[in-house]
């Protein structure tokens, strides 16, 4: 009994050694090539590396009967010397081929959650299986999408609709976001998905009432004097009840489904790993950029499942567009807003694709189109927030023919010098002044822009705004716009992408309500005016520019003289650094890689001749110095090289868009 606890006890130790031994080389891996990855490709390499280097060493002094370690204690030494390099080359080796099968993970904190992953995998394998099945009865999945015709084809488009819709859950949300991603998507993927109509159930109302209570921390009845238990409307995130409050203000609240937030994580995954797979099997796909549109629809559903925000959207829209004729924003109670439930003003009105309402309302088509124009158009102009997603459904009719902006919940923010830029494009645009206009697109590009030669810009806006005859700020412009800076190699901001969205969405809802309205004559007329109560005519525009250079110019007669002084004594000279910026940093980061590796090599190549030379040599008092010194060296030469390895394997990671 006592010999069996001791050879627990014996296991038990042994096991503690070899797993921290195995962290060690782990740990010691990652160091030398300079990565970083999880605590289990780190330990399965040092596992990798401790067996290999016992291997290793088992094979060098197999047959060698003269070792005696107990009483030789410099060859134990030199035993274990001669296992901890083995054992670190083979965990260098290993570390390599996971992150050459496997792509590093970088940036996690915490402690792993086996459990928790398992289930959300399960989840996910289970919600993909139920997709796939539906995919494949729809003809979605099954056949070859090799060219762009057969992936933008009719029939294409209405598997996609068909599998999103019968998929419900957050897939339909994706779906009806989509469809109003014409910048992105061609118009026979949007229109089969502008199709999609959730008719999601509500929710009972004991939940409803639960999460109510549950969210302002007390009971139901006494914040309300009544709540409508049937719902006003019911979508994926959540659901809308009338209600009135103990003040007799009649509100409309909005409660979010329970577990909603678990739902849009499972099928973020689900659509971002379809859109990867697409990608991967067809050219059309990487072409149209489906994993891109997959992460921004993600992106957005997430952000609208916190309703405080939308409460802020709100708030600051509010405060920016208080006396604007004939459109109104009702009011978010921001003391009575949480994640999870809102509480707004009730609008009595309808969406403004009932034509009968807009018909019944006594306000004219075009003067409503010409209103609600007017009113987005200050939105970007002014004040640097915006509404958008202006759908139809978005933009309520009362009878009184005012028009309401609801649904906080998507919002365009622009940022200070953005806003300059947009101010100086519709400067040139109304002036059709190409100059003026490529000025404030290099503006608007930020950073990025100051590459884009000045004059070639000119001459492609010149070319924009000749076609556009007529036209100005409408959607056609600002696609334009995206266009040019593309050819020049320049991404367009997503302040610009999200506002050409916007622009879009409105100008479908300006034809629901007046189907001859032309939103680029209206939208320049309107923007003549901003300009000019802005004070921005050229006059003024060069009067701020002056100001803003006046420190330049102030310096400019003592940095003239000094320059002459230089000139006059011959102590003048002219010096150019082609790689002063970005680009020296990468030139001397490749330049420090090749040496790096040439020395790596230089050092391999010396070490082995070391080696050789001890293992020739008949004299043990020279030829063990020479071992030891060529085995350090081979090991030091052999850990750069594979460091450059590991470093090129690293940034093909990062570089990596997906």
């Amino acid at each position: 009994m006592i010999q069996s606890e001791g050879s627990i006890w014996d296991f038990i130790v042994v096991v503690t050694i070899v797993f921290l031994a195995s962290l060690l080389m782990g740990w010691l891996s990652a160091r030398i090539l300079d990565v970083r990855r999880g605590r289990l490709r780190s330990l399965a390499a040092g596992v990798i590396g401790f067996v290999g280097g016992l291997l290793l060493l088992a094979v060098q002094v197999q047959g060698n009967v003269e070792i005696d370690i107990e009483s030789d204690s410099s060859a134990a030494f030199l035993l274990v010397l001669a296992w901890l390099g083995y054992a670190l080359i083979v965990a260098l080796v290993a570390s390599l081929v996971i992150d050459a099968m496997l792509r590093p993970r970088r940036g996690r904190r915490g402690f792993p959650r086996p459990i928790r992953a398992i289930k959300e995998r399960i989840a996910v394998t289970r919600r993909l299986t139920h997709i796939a099945r539906l995919a494949r009865s729809n003809g979605l999945i099954g056949r070859r999408l090799a060219s762009r015709s057969e992936l933008l084809s009719p029939e294409t488009a209405r598997a996609l609709r068909l599998t999103l819709e019968e998929s419900g859950g957050m897939l339909v949300k994706f779906g009806q976001i989509a469809s109003t991603r014409d910048d992105l998507l061609p118009p026979v993927i949007t229109d089969e998905l502008a199709e999609l109509r959730s008719s999601v159930p509500g929710l009972p109302f004991a939940t409803v009432r639960s999460v109510v209570e549950t969210e302002l921390g007390a009971p139901l009845d006494s914040i309300f004097t009544s709540f409508d238990e049937q719902p006003l409307a019911a979508a994926s995130i959540g659901v809308t009840h009338r209600a009135v409050l103990r003040d007799g203000r009649r509100v409309i609240v909005k409660v979010q489904r329970p577990g909603v937030d678990e739902s849009v994580a499972i099928d973020g995954r689900v659509l971002i790993g379809g859109a990867r797979n697409l990608e991967r099997r067809s050219a059309a796909a990487r072409r149209v950029g489906v994993v891109g549109l997959a992460r921004e629809l993600v992106s957005g559903i997430t952000e609208e499942l916190d309703f405080t925000r939308e409460a802020s959207n709100n708030a600051a829209m509010r405060r920016a567009r208080v006396g604007d004729e004939g459109v109104d924003i009702p009011e978010i109670y921001g003391d009575m807003t949480t994640r999870r439930m809102l509480v707004m003003d009730e609008v009595v009105g309808t969406s403004v694709s009932d034509q009968s309402a807009v018909d019944s309302c006594g306000v004219g088509r075009p003067q409503l189109a010409k209103n609600l124009l007017d009113s987005f158009l200050s939105q970007i102009l002014t004040d640097g927030v915006y509404h958008a997603d202006p759908h139809p459904g978005n933009v309520l009719v009362d009878q009184h023919g005012t028009l309401w902006f609801i649904d906080f919940g998507a919002v365009g923010w622009i940022d200070p010098v953005t806003l300059e830029g947009l101010q100086q494009m519709a400067l040139g645009f109304t002036l059709r002044d190409p100059s003026v206009l490529a000025r404030a697109v290099r503006r608007v590009a930020g950073q990025a822009g100051e590459s884009i030669d000045i004059t070639s810009l000119e001459f492609d806006l010149g070319v924009v705004l000749t076609t556009l005859q007529g036209g100005g700020f409408d959607p056609a412009a600002i696609s334009e716009i995206i266009r040019v800076l593309d050819r020049h190699g320049v991404g367009a901001p997503s302040s610009l992408t999200i506002l050409a969205r916007a622009i879009l969405t409105l100008d479908g809802t300006l034809r629901a309500l007046d189907p001859d309205f032309r939103m680029g004559p209206s939208a320049q007329e309107r923007m003549g005016e901003i300009v000019a109560h802005q004070d921005l005519d050229p006059r003024d525009q060069l009067t701020r520019e002056l100001v803003r250079a006046l420190p330049i110019l102030r310096s400019m007669p003592q940095v003239t003289e000094d320059l002459a002084l230089q000139a006059r004594s011959g102590r003048l000279t002219l010096r150019i650094d082609r790689f002063s910026g970005s680009d020296g940093h990468r030139v001397e980061h490749w330049l420090n890689r090749i040496l790096f590796t040439v020395i790596g090599v230089v050092g391999l190549v010396g070490s082995a001749l070391v080696l050789i030379a001890g293992g020739l040599s008949a004299n043990d008092t020279v030829a063990n110095p020479m071992r030891l010194i060529g085995f350090v060296g081979l090991f030091l030469s052999a850990a750069m090289m594979m460091r450059v390895v590991a470093q090129i394997l690293a940034r093909r990671d990062d570089d990596d868009p997906f």
